[in-house]
């Protein structure tokens, strides 16, 4: 049986340092972070891959070593390019607009620098994006149109929906957020039967305002109305103005008679005082 008196153990491979060493470069040398969208619409703004590798270097040199305008042959050290060809695409950046020039102020001893300047190609980039943006909402919008339109072609076999029924669903998918089931269509086409589709989207209306989004209490609202022969979105309104102040009356006529009350409690605690 071995022992080694408590000398540590040496270890096997010994020749690490320079990997360690390597390892430290990494997290001490910054990192030159490029935005996605700028990865992902570089060529839509009208920048080549050479051009690209360029504008990377002029933001590693400019976050690494302060350099606002580096020289061509600082940057064909960086580049598989001769200072030529790196000229040749900077004057194309500046004449497509991409990159500028300006002046910055140095934080060490407050001097003037010449310097390239990124704004114009943020404002490129923001473009593009927006363009894209509108793109992708446009097939949205016209992907929820196509199925509005071709509503009774998804539907089970034995619906056609008149115009007017096919509005109407139109209108409650919007609110719901998704397509309705062959029942809640059922329902719409009976609903439509007996009422005018003002009143249909007026009780939708309500329902939504109150956060009730199903067919139930929709149908509940349509039920009160016709139970009080309301036909037309003025008689709804006139039906909810008496609503309101027959309930505003009889909350003032229960106050009064919770005063009333009160008044004769006090009144019989005093006689009973007077006689005890």
């Amino acid at each position: 049986m071995s022992h080694n008196n408590g000398r540590a153990m040496k270890k096997e491979f010994d020749a690490t340092n320079m990997t360690v060493y390597f390892g430290s470069a990494i997290f001490t040398s910054g990192i030159t972070g490029i935005p996605n969208l700028f990865l992902k619409y570089y060529r839509e703004v009208g920048i080549t891959d050479s051009e690209m590798m360029l504008i990377i270097q002029l933001l590693r040199l400019r976050t690494e070593e302060q350099q606002f305008m580096p020289s061509a042959d600082v940057l064909a050290n960086c580049l598989a390019a001769d200072s030529m060809q790196i000229e040749r695409q900077i004057k194309n950046l500046l004449d497509k607009k991409i990159i500028g020039i300006t002046n910055y102020f140095t934080d060490s001893d407050g001097s003037i620098t010449e310097g390239y300047d990124f704004e114009p190609l943020v404002f490129e980039l923001s473009e593009v994006w927006a363009l894209n943006q509108k793109r992708e909402l446009d097939k949205i919008a016209e992907k929820v149109s196509n199925k509005s339109l071709n509503i009774h072609e998804e539907q089970p076999a034995g619906f056609n929906l008149s115009f007017r029924e096919q509005e109407l669903c139109h209108k409650f998918e919007n609110e719901f957020g998704r397509l309705l089931s062959p029942m809640e269509l059922e329902q719409i086409i009976a609903w439509v039967e007996e009422n005018e589709s003002e009143l249909i989207l007026e009780a939708l209306r309500q329902a939504v305002i109150r956060g009730k989004h199903n067919f139930k209490y929709i149908g509940s609202i349509l039920r009160e109305w016709k139970k009080n022969n309301i036909r037309t979105i003025n008689e709804v309104m006139e039906f909810q103005r008496q609503f309101s102040e027959n309930r505003g009356r009889n909350t003032q006529r229960s106050s009064e008679q919770n005063l009333g009350n009160r008044a004769d409690q006090k009144k019989k605690a005093l006689m009973r005082s007077m006689y005890s």
